[in-house]
């Protein structure tokens, strides 16, 4: 549950994906309803079975500054995804990192993207 909290409260209140729901609505669920939640992603995991419509997403075309309409290059793609599949992955994400720091996995060298470490 703690890191489920964590993952939700690094959240943005971003625009929902198909699914339709919105992180503002998982914030305010219950404590039930965020161990339902928390078993599903259990049984994802062990399962290894990830739902179809995580894998959909809006597209949304935003025309850069400037730049012709007619040219398809003009624009920038947006992709919403689902909420709960980004929620999902941050936990992954959190749990992967962690198993590298503290197993030395990655090398000295190594400074991007990792905490408290500047390239």
């Amino acid at each position: 549950m703690f890191e489920l909290k964590k993952a939700l409260s690094q959240c943005r209140n971003t625009s929902p994906g198909p699914d339709g729901i919105a992180y503002c609505m998982i914030n305010h669920l219950n404590e039930d309803s965020l161990f339902n939640i928390l078993q599903l992603f259990n049984c994802i995991w062990k399962e290894g079975i990830y739902p179809t419509k995580w894998r959909e997403a809006i597209v949304i075309l935003i025309q850069k500054p400037g730049k012709d309409s007619a040219d398809p290059m003009s624009y920038r793609p947006i992709a919403l995804t689902s909420c709960l599949s980004k929620t999902l992955e941050r936990m992954v994400n959190a749990r992967l990192i962690y198993v590298l720091e503290t197993s030395n996995f990655l090398p000295l060298q190594q400074s991007e993207f990792r905490k408290r470490r500047s390239t």
